[in-house]
């Protein structure tokens, strides 16, 4: 290494982070240092802004996390060995630990932390060009998803490859993709319920030159042609989240956004991109409205988006029942208001601080009558294998998702191909096992949403049946409770993330 080069410090916490994002409307070059600027506008709430330039929200490491474990295909059919899920997160979550620091930047504003994220000495020194690339994937999809959903306020989101908005079909899924691309389509999608349309979304990471986000434009503009066929009022984002290779003081993580809004129209016209439509106070999100979901519409598309996360519970349950535990959150969601993001950070949480205190106070050892008496809840958590994060649901959510893992295994089952040992031949040309993999996921597809009207009962009686349940009549015994996690803590309604501080390396300089 250069002598004259330092290693960053390792992420220390409290864990906030000052982003710098830029909103565009049209094409542009390198920002040429300018979010390190001091005259980036100060966020002001969530929504899309109505005017273009430079924003310096504040985020906290919880919420980044929270976005790479959630983003991402669904992968329930084929987790028949839970494990796997596990493997899953740490895989989505280990590369932003391993090739990120800290380092000290301006507060522009008094809720900013003075701090922003860089590459690390590792990520400069120490990897090659396909190392990189892999790491500027997962980054970008992972600032997408955060700055799409916990930024912006769009709901959840899913991947272009599984299913596209409404049940629209592709044109193109039937048609053999070719050399160069010749049927380009974005990555993700999403609705945005504050300004009642679809988004579509394409994230591009690492050294964003024009030349990418150019091609990134192209695929939104693919999406375009399948969906203005349907009159689908919706909005392009192209988000691409800079982080160069240098390790300097100067080397910010920044995110840009050009953004187009096209109208419901099939001749696709598009309307002035900025101020169309100011983002409207936060709306709830698909987790703080399940209460009043009597059709089970948003629970399944909840408990979907949270296999992994279930599946990883199950694995830890399978192989170390004593590594489980319960933390008790406060039952009344309404208390738990979000404070980051997506997030209710347990600093902010009096509600829950207030219960854990009480019960500490009580006799003998905690129980989920106990909890409950002080208007406490127990989520099952437990620590993912190879990662510094905690994660964990409540029994409700679990119950929910357990429903819809077997009622997922018995349509796999049903669905021919979808197995690996349902392509027969092993000197099948790789593009031939791509096309009968994607024709079988695709009919998978089709089944589960045939079966919807169905799994929706299912999953609400199973959520709702959850819900006054202790988890010994679900495990067997109770996982024991931990009072003092003595980590940083943050929950969704139904859902648990924390991190712990001890665990970093501390290196000296």
């Amino acid at each position: 290494m250069p002598s004259k080069k330092h290693d960053q410090p390792p992420l220390l916490y409290a864990d906030a982070i000052d982003i710098p994002v830029l909103f565009r409307d049209g094409p542009g070059g390198r920002t040429k240092g300018k979010w390190r600027q001091d005259d980036l506008a100060a966020w002001t709430g969530a929504g899309f802004p109505s005017d273009d330039g430079w924003y310096l929200p504040t985020t906290t490491w919880r919420e980044i996390l929270r976005a790479a474990v959630n983003v991402g295909r669904d992968l329930s059919p084929w987790l028949d060995r839970p494990h796997y899920a596990a493997r899953e997160i740490a895989a989505r979550t280990a590369p932003m630990d391993t090739y990120m620091d800290l380092h000290e930047g301006p507060k522009l504003h008094p809720y900013n932390a003075g701090r922003r994220l860089t590459s690390n000495v590792i990520l400069q020194e120490g990897t090659e060009s396909s190392a990189r690339g892999a790491f500027s994937y997962r980054m970008g999809m992972t600032m997408a998803e955060w700055a799409c959903r916990s930024l912006m306020g769009l709901g959840q989101t899913w991947h272009i490859e599984d299913k596209w908005p409404l049940g629209i079909t592709d044109p193109a899924q039937n048609v053999k993709t070719v050399k160069g691309q010749k049927n380009p389509r974005p990555d993700l999608w999403g609705r945005h319920d504050g300004e009642d349309r679809h988004w579509l979304i394409e994230a591009k990471g690492g050294d964003i030159r024009p030349d990418r986000l150019d091609r990134g434009w192209e695929q939104l503009k693919g999406g375009c042609t399948v969906v203005h066929p349907h009159g689908l009022d919706h909005r392009l984002v192209l988000c691409g989240t800079g982080l160069l290779r240098h390790a300097t003081p100067k080397n910010d993580l920044f995110v840009t956004i050009r953004h187009e809004h096209h109208l419901g129209e099939p001749t696709g016209q598009s309307s002035s991109p900025a101020g169309d439509s100011p983002g409207p106070p936060t709306p709830l999100s698909a987790e703080e409205s399940l209460d009043e979901d009597e059709s089970g519409a948003h629970l399944l598309d909840v408990a979907r988006s949270q296999m992994l996360l279930f599946q990883s519970l199950r694995a830890v349950e399978i192989t170390g029942f004593s590594q489980l535990r319960l933390v008790p959150v406060a039952h009344n969601r309404a208390e738990r208001r979000r404070t980051s993001g997506l997030l209710t950070l347990m600093e902010d949480d009096e509600a829950t601080r207030r219960g854990r205190d009480a019960l500490r106070e009580r006799p003998g050892e905690p129980s989920d009558e106990q909890a409950r008496e002080v208007g406490l809840e127990g989520f099952l958590t437990a620590r993912i294998p190879g990662t510094e994060v905690t994660l964990g649901m409540s029994q409700r959510l679990y119950a929910a998702c357990e429903s819809l893992y077997w009622a997922d295994r018995d349509i796999a089952a049903h669905t021919p191909g979808l197995r690996a040992e349902d392509l027969g031949a092993a000197d099948l040309r790789e593009g031939e096992i791509d096309r009968r993999v994607t024709a079988a996921r695709r009919e998978y597809r089709e089944r589960q949403e045939d079966a919807r009207p169905r799994l929706q009962r299912q999953v609400r009686d199973a959520f709702t049946e959850a819900d006054d349940q202790p988890w010994s009549s679900r495990m067997g015994a109770n996982p024991a409770f931990e009072l003092s996690p003595g980590t940083l803590e943050s929950t969704t309604p139904e859902t648990y993330l924390a991190i712990d501080p001890t665990e970093i390396v501390h290196r000296q300089r």
